[in-house]
C-alpha cells in the first residue's frame, strides 16, 4: 500500500503538534473569510453537509499540516475544524475540535465524512487507520444551530470516509477493510440505526476479517483493483431512498435499492468511466447526482439514469482563480455546487494534482 504508507510517514510526525493545537487553538467563530482564500485552519477541506437552516457545514481534517509547517506557511499545526458557510455565503468557523474529542490511543481526531442526522445533531466519520487510534462515528451535539460538544457513539471501523442518512438509518462507507497492493481492495458500507447510537454506550463494530466473517451491520461490501488501496468513497441517498457508493480506485459508483423493511434488496453498477471517484451529494431540485473526481480535477453531474455530464475540469493549479485542486466533495444549493479543494497529492501518473499548495479553496460553479 504506497500510496497509505506514504501519508502514514508524513501523518505521524504532526501527530503531537497536532494534538496541542486542539488545545490551544483560538477558535475565531464570529470571523468571516473568502471561500478563495481560507486560512491555514482549513488546510484541506474535505466534506459537506447541509444543516436544518440551511448552511453548509463542511470538515477539515487539516492534513496539510506538516506539509505548510516544513514550507513555512505555518508555524504550527492547525486543529481540525468544521466550517459554516451561511445563506449569504459568508464562511466562518462552526466548530474547532478540542482536546477532550481526541481519539485518546493516537491524540488525534481526522473528521471526514459529515451529514445531519434526523435528530438534528451532525454526524462525523473520525478516520484513525494511519495514526494507530480506534476509528469512529462522532455525534457533534447542536442546539439552536450551534456545536455544543462532541460524543463518541460508535467505534471499530477501519477507514470510515462518507456518511449519509437514509430516513433513520446512517451508512457509513469503510473504505479500507483490506488491501493488497495491485491486487484487490476490499471496502464496504455499514448501517446503523439512529436508536442504536449511544454516548454512554458507544455501538462497537466488530473487526473485518473476510466476506464470511464480518460485522452484523456490514450492508454491503465491494471488491476494487487494487491500484490506490481505496474502495468505497462517497455516499449520497437520492429522493427515492436509493443509496449510492462511489469505488474510488475503481471509478465507479453502485446503486443500492432496498426492500419495504429497508434491508438490501439489490445492488448494481451505476455509473462507469472516472479515474477516482469521491464525494458525492444529490440534490433534490435537479435530481441528480454531484461528485467530484479527485484525479482528474474533474466535477460531474449524473442523472438518475446514470448519465453523467461533466460541469467543470482543469489541469494542475494551486486552486486560485477558482479553479480546482484536488477536489474532494460538491453539494449544491440554490443553483450553486460548491467543491471543497482537498489539495491531496498521491504521486500517482493518473493523478493531476502534484502537491498540497496555498491558497485553500473552495470553487463555485453554476449549475445550469
Amino acid at each position: 500500500m504506497k500510496i497509505l504508507n506514504k501519508y502514514t510517514n508524513l501523518l505521524r510526525v504532526m501527530l503531537t503538534i497536532v494534538a496541542l493545537s486542539a488545545c490551544s487553538q483560538t477558535v475565531l467563530a464570529q470571523q468571516q473569510y473568502s471561500l478563495q482564500d481560507l486560512p491555514a485552519q482549513f488546510n484541506s477541506p474535505a466534506s459537506f453537509s447541509l444543516d436544518s437552516d440551511n448552511n453548509i457545514l463542511f470538515t477539515s481534517p487539516n492534513l496539510h499540516n506538516q506539509t505548510l509547517v516544513e514550507q513555512g506557511v505555518i508555524t504550527k499545526a492547525a486543529a481540525p475544524t468544521i466550517g459554516l458557510i451561511d445563506n449569504n455565503n459568508q464562511l466562518s468557523v462552526w466548530y474547532t475540535f478540542k482536546q477532550q474529542d481526541l481519539e485518546p490511543n493516537s491524540g488525534v481526531v481526522t473528521p471526514m465524512g459529515i451529514a445531519k442526522g434526523p435528530d438534528g445533531n451532525i454526524y462525523i466519520a473520525d478516520m484513525q487507520l494511519w495514526f494507530g487510534g480506534e476509528s469512529r462515528l462522532l455525534r457533534v451535539n447542536v442546539i439552536d444551530g450551534k456545536a455544543i460538544d462532541v460524543d463518541v457513539v460508535a467505534k471499530g471501523f477501519s477507514f470510515p470516509n462518507a456518511v449519509a442518512w437514509r430516513g433513520n438509518d446512517v451508512f457509513i462507507s469503510d473504505t479500507v477493510l483490506s488491501t493488497e497492493k495491485g491486487i484487490s481492495t476490499t471496502s464496504g458500507v455499514y448501517k446503523l440505526r439512529l436508536d442504536e447510537l449511544s454516548a454512554e454506550n458507544p455501538l462497537q463494530i466488530s473487526k473485518y476479517q473476510n466476506k464470511n466473517n464480518h460485522d452484523a451491520h456490514l450492508f454491503e461490501s465491494f471488491e476494487s483493483n487494487g491500484s490506490l488501496g481505496f474502495g468505497a468513497n462517497g455516499l449520497a441517498v437520492d429522493g427515492q431512498g436509493n443509496l449510492y457508493t462511489g469505488i474510488m480506485e475503481d471509478g465507479t459508483i453502485y446503486k443500492s435499492t432496498f426492500n419495504k423493511d429497508s434491508s438490501k434488496l439489490e445492488t448494481t453498477l451505476f455509473n462507469e468511466g472516472l479515474i477516482a471517484s469521491d464525494g458525492i451529494q444529490w440534490d433534490s431540485r435537479s435530481n441528480a447526482l454531484y461528485i467530484t473526481d479527485l484525479f482528474d480535477n474533474a466535477v460531474y453531474r449524473i442523472d438518475m439514469n446514470g448519465q453523467a455530464k461533466l460541469l467543470a475540469k482543469n489541469g494542475n493549479t494551486d486552486g486560485s482563480n477558482n479553479m480546482l485542486d484536488a477536489p474532494g466533495e460538491v453539494i449544491v444549493r440554490g443553483g450553486i455546487a460548491y467543491v471543497t479543494n482537498f489539495d491531496a497529492a498521491f504521486g500517482t501518473p493518473t493523478m493531476v494534482n502534484t502537491k498540497p499548495d496555498t491558497p485553500f479553496t473552495i470553487s463555485v460553479v453554476p449549475i445550469k
